[in-house]
C-alpha cells in the first residue's frame, strides 16, 4: 500500500477514528523510542511561544521539506 493511499484513507476517517489512529501511532513510536509520548505531551503543553516552531520549521524537522 502506498503512502498516498494511506493518506487518502486516513483523511476519509471520522475525527474520532483519526484520534484513535494518532494515539496508536504515538504508542507505537513510544515502544521504539521510550519517553516519546511523554516528551510529545510536554511539547504540546508548552505555552511559551518562543519554543514553538513555524510550519516551515516543522516541515524541516519532519524531513518534509525539499531542502
Amino acid at each position: 500500500m502506498s503512502i498516498e493511499l494511506l493518506q487518502s484513507e486516513v483523511s476519509a476517517l471520522p475525527a474520532d477514528m483519526r484520534r484513535k489512529l494518532m494515539a496508536f501511532m504515538v504508542a507505537l513510536e513510544d515502544k521504539s523510542r521510550p519517553g516519546y509520548a511523554t516528551d510529545l505531551a510536554r511539547k504540546i503543553d508548552d505555552k511559551s511561544p518562543g519554543n514553538w516552531l513555524t510550519p516551515e520549521q516543522c516541515e524541516h524537522e519532519l524531513g518534509l521539506d525539499s531542502k
